[in-house]
């Protein structure tokens, strides 16, 4: 499948789910999920969840009820919970890649700018046919007019991060599991999301891999990133997460981590 075919738009949306599109309420997909600029009170809140119900299709029991949580600029959480428990249901309901059924994530974007991006990287990250270049020039043309010199010029500093400076022009699909991993996450680096959702990142991935992802992770970090990371076990990822949102029971819980 080429990058001109129909799937083009969702594979986008699965790294930046607003790319191209407009922020405000009515824009946004079924369910209520929403933008408002932060009030003054609230500076620091990036997205806030209410009255959030989510369930299987056919099913009358929900997924996982949340009364109200909230996400603020200093906290990088790790998403916990057991298999089937909602965690990457509930990281794409963030994103904008599922509709809520029932209740409400709200957006707060306290710049007033109206361009906060989020990117969610599945555990099985969808690559296109074609070189590695390839497939992060694609990204890169994707960006608005203004930013792609930016990242163009960022390139050469993420393939070394992400260590593949010698595979640019290897074909992607003949990547090993940690590469494609890396891959993929080097194309949402490229974006520089604000909100950058991680689901089992490190999943069956060898040391060296994780501490490739775990650098490009830090830099964006650096930048003002902040990071959700799903994992059933602690790792260099993991580390970096100062806040903890278990799912059990069908409930939320939020909690700091120590130390």
């Amino acid at each position: 499948m080429t990058p001109d075919s129909g799937s083009t738009q969702g594979f986008l949306r699965s790294l930046l789910p607003w790319i191209g599109s407009d922020k405000s309420e009515k824009s946004r997909p079924s369910g209520k999920l929403a933008d408002q600029q932060s009030p003054s009170d609230s500076v620091h809140c990036l997205l806030s969840i209410e009255g959030l119900t989510q369930s299987w299709p056919d099913q009358a029991e929900a997924l996982f009820k949340v009364d109200t949580v909230s996400w603020d600029g200093q906290q990088h959480i790790w998403l916990q919970g057991a298999n089937g428990s909602g965690k990457t249901t509930l990281m794409r309901l963030i994103s904008g890649l599922e509709p809520v059924q029932d209740g409400e994530i709200r957006c707060h974007d306290s710049s007033g700018a109206g361009d906060q991006r989020i990117c969610y990287l599945h555990q099985t990250p969808y690559l296109f046919a074609g070189s590695v270049e390839r497939n992060l020039n694609f990204v890169i043309r994707s960006l608005k007019a203004d930013k792609r010199p930016a990242a163009r010029e960022a390139l050469e500093l993420g393939l070394k991060l992400a260590g593949l400076e010698g595979l640019r022009y290897q074909d992607a699909v003949t990547l090993s599991g940690g590469e494609r991993q890396r891959l993929a996450l080097l194309r949402a680096w490229l974006l520089q999301p604000d909100l950058l959702l991680l689901d089992e990142p490190a999943a069956n991935l060898d040391d060296d891999s994780v501490e490739l992802m775990h650098r490009l992770v830090t830099d964006l970090i650096d930048k003002g990133a902040v990071i959700m990371v799903s994992s059933h076990q602690k790792n260099l990822l993991t580390d970096l997460c100062n806040t903890r949102w278990s799912i059990s029971s069908g409930t939320l819980a939020a909690s700091s981590i120590e130390g």
